[in-house]
């Protein structure tokens, strides 16, 4: 990418955002950030929601809709989301309930910390049991110390005990239930038929010009334009410059041997380890599933453990002392290897897979090893690009005499909220392109695949009525489809009539489809939508018209089967309903309770912090 500025005045201007940064976020508790700090976001009488707990809330949501969505969500995504407001409420709810739990002298001893701590996940070892490294890894990780969770578990536990106080007791009402139970679990058989113009005797006439031009004047707003913003734009994306980047392979081969485990990966087994407290054991068990007298998950039930406690998944050689590793890899195929002696004592090895190692040489990917070293030299191009940009920006030079001095690329677009495509395709562009307001300064703004764009909003063109000259073979679809639809149900309510009359669906010429022990939730796809809603307001033997923008059908319930309260095999689904609304009521009448505390207590919120915490995770 070429340097729109020297090396030396773009390092100047980086110092001067930096100081300017410095000097702005002072006295707004950024340095308390992962520092431990008690900057308070918010307060709910004198109970603080800290920064570093906000900060680590808003963070966590962020992960784990990163992680439900499979891509990254970034924090400006997840403010669209309404991420951060969520996050402080829940914030704000927990410091209520924290304040209500210390003004009644709620709390719980270390016997509980200390049990919960030995029986957390994350904290156990292969073993099952609480390892201390891994409890200080995940502490060092989270940036807290010991006794900051600790202090978290208390509070955790006295919520558990508040929340059990208020909502110890609640049942759901039974015949509420039973009424909401039944409902949705009423079952019908239906026989219905799609309408559609092959059964209309001739096709749809043409509109008259005299039709056209009423029907025109009588929906304005189905043929006016969209505000359309006219945006000036540049543009650079990795895939701009990858073809102006040289590779020689002496760096495909470099970037090759540093990925070494990726390419060139070792034999691996998935195994189960069991462990015995001596010899003697180890094989009196081995001997019992040699006869096959027991299975290999009978031994670890017998050990008062699960199969998820012993398991070690994909393990390579490495991963494996030298006995166990011999006797595992000695195996190929799936089978049991033992007894051999580990740190933790004589071990029983169940091999459940078997996989072999793989190598792939470095012609085998050298195409793909190019791919990848272009597109990262083009990002990095473009990052390293981005000050000098800016730099031109802030110096007052036009999109098009940036695109004069730069591999940017220039261009125009007449943008809607229905536009897609082009730069249009990018969230970022969009995003930005619908809040923007003519004099608006351009500014350098990044795309998630690596790509900038800088944009300019040149005019705004109002709704209008589009000219019916340009708009006429809208109209003339639109009068057609109506039409159609006028006529297909006239033809509906005459094959009503017949099937109601008793005649059948052949006899009027309709091609019928059966759905049985349909409930109020089924989806059928090639139906109109409304059409199971419309089929549980009629009597059985009855017929519904039902009709939506996919087309016109005729439904007949043909059964209806109550639910069955007294069914011996409905009663525990009943009974699980039960508990579930009572569970809702539960959770509903604790939000209200905290709502409660937080109305008494009085609510503050410092904007500034949260800013500053905003700031820090952008």
């Amino acid at each position: 990418m070429t340097s729109p500025l020297t090396r030396k005045k773009s390092n100047l201007f980086v110092w001067i955002v930096l100081a300017v940064l410095v000097v702005s976020l002072t006295g707004f508790g950024v340095r308390s950030i992962g520092n431990g700090g008690a900057d308070a976001v918010g307060l709910v009488g004198s109970e603080k929601v800290t920064a570093n707990d906000y900060a680590r809330a808003l963070s966590n949501r962020l992960r784990a809709m990163s992680q439900q969505f499979g891509i990254n969500i970034t924090f400006e995504q997840g403010q669209a989301f309404g991420v951060d407001r969520a996050v402080l409420s829940d914030a704000l709810s927990t410091a209520a309930l924290d304040g209500e739990t210390r003004r009644i002298g709620l709390s719980v001893g270390d016997e509980l910390v200390k049990k919960t701590l030995l029986e957390t996940k994350s904290f156990q070892g292969l073993t099952g049991k609480f390892d201390e490294a891994a409890y200080k890894a995940a502490l060092k990780q989270s940036n807290m110390s010991a006794a900051e969770y600790d202090a978290i578990i208390r509070k955790e536990a006295a919520r558990n005990l508040l929340r059990v106080a208020v909502t110890a007791g609640l049942t759901s009402n039974e015949v509420y239930g039973l009424a909401l139970f039944s409902f949705y679990n009423e079952t019908r058989n239906l026989r219905w038929a799609l309408i559609d113009e092959s059964l209309l005797a001739e096709p749809t006439r043409e509109p008259s010009a005299a039709e056209i031009e009423a029907l025109y004047l009588s929906s304005p707003e189905a043929y006016t334009s969209k505000e359309t913003r006219k945006i000036t734009y540049l543009l650079l994306t990795p895939n701009d410059l990858v073809g102006k980047i040289e590779v020689d392979e002496a760096a495909l081969r470099t970037l090759y041997d540093e990925q070494s485990a990726r390419f060139n990966i070792p034999a691996r087994r998935i195994v189960d380890r069991l462990v015995y407290p001596n010899q003697a054991t180890a094989q009196a068990a081995l001997d019992s599933l040699s006869s096959g007298a027991k299975t290999f998950e009978t031994l670890v039930t017998e050990r008062g453990l699960t199969l998820a406690d012993v398991d070690l998944g994909e393990v390579s050689r490495a991963d494996l002392t030298g006995a166990a590793a011999d006797a595992v890899f000695l195996l190929t195929e799936p089978g049991v290897a033992g007894p051999v002696e580990t740190d933790l004592g004589p071990a029983l090895f169940q091999v459940n897979a078997v996989l072999e190692a793989q190598n792939t040489s470095f012609e085998q990917v050298s195409d793909e090893l190019h791919a990848e070293y272009v597109a990262d030299r083009a990002r990095r191009q473009i990052d390293d690009g981005i000050v000098g940009i800016d730099d031109l920006l802030a110096g007052g030079n036009t999109l098009e005499e940036i695109a004069a001095q730069s591999d940017m690329t220039l261009g125009t677009i007449d943008f809607t909220d229905e536009t897609e495509d082009g730069i249009a395709a990018h969230e970022e562009f969009r995003n930005l392109a619908a809040r923007l307001k003519i004099g608006d300064f351009p500014s350098v703004e990044t795309m998630a695949d690596g790509g900038i764009f800088a944009l300019r909003l040149d005019a705004i063109v109002p709704p209008a009525q589009i000219p019916l000259t340009e708009a006429t073979n809208a109209v003339l679809a639109d009068w057609k489809a109506a039409e159609t639809r006028k006529r297909l149900l006239e033809l509906a309510e005459i094959s009503k009539i017949q099937l109601e009359a008793g005649e059948g669906f052949a006899a009027v010429a309709l091609t019928p489809r059966d759905e049985t022990l349909a409930r109020r939730q089924t989806v059928i796809e090639v139906a109109p939508a409304n059409m199971i809603t419309e089929a549980f307001k009629i009597e059985n033997g009855q017929v519904a018209i039902v009709s939506d923008e996919s087309g016109v059908a005729l439904v007949k319930v043909t059964a209806i089967t109550p639910f069955a309260e007294n069914d011996p095999q409905n009663a525990g689904a009943l009974a699980n309903f039960n508990r579930e609304i009572a569970g809702r009521i539960g959770t509903d009448i604790y939000a209200t309770f905290s709502r409660a505390i937080q109305d008494e207590a009085g609510v503050t919120v410092n904007q500034s912090v949260i800013n500053a915490v905003h700031t820090q995770i952008r």
